[in-house]
């Protein structure tokens, strides 16, 4: 184990470098106050995040729900959701949950996911 006196005198010594990487390797013991993280104010809660969509608790009729509704299924997102209740609107009622894989951005897996969540109520 090298003292600090040792430490300066390898560094002196090895005048080829300009750093002296066995500084680097010391750790300092306690903190300094210059290198505390400031303390952050804490952020207000934005008006969408009180809006949230919370996750719906039993299944979803996919007939009756609104965009918003169908957003709390896992893997819907606004884009899908807009795009399901447009299918529903120009072809009418859904007459089998199959009938999503017609809908963009729903394929087997998502599928798969959604059934146990939906009802054609």
């Amino acid at each position: 184990m090298f003292t600090t006196f040792t430490k300066i005198a390898i560094c002196i010594a090895a005048l080829t470098s300009l750093t002296c990487p066995s500084f680097a390797q010391e750790k300092p013991t306690a903190p300094t106050a210059s290198k505390a993280a400031p303390m952050m104010p804490k952020k207000k809660t934005s008006a969408k995040k009180a809006d949230a969509i919370k996750p719906v608790e039993g299944p979803v009729a996919l007939n009756k729900a609104s965009a918003k509704e169908l957003e709390s299924l896992p893997g819907v997102g606004p884009a899908i959701a807009e795009r399901i209740v447009t299918y529903r609107t120009k072809q009418g009622k859904f007459t089998e949950l199959s009938q999503l894989l017609e809908v963009k951005g729903i394929g087997e897996k998502k599928l798969a996911q959604l059934r146990p969540r939906l009802t054609l109520d």
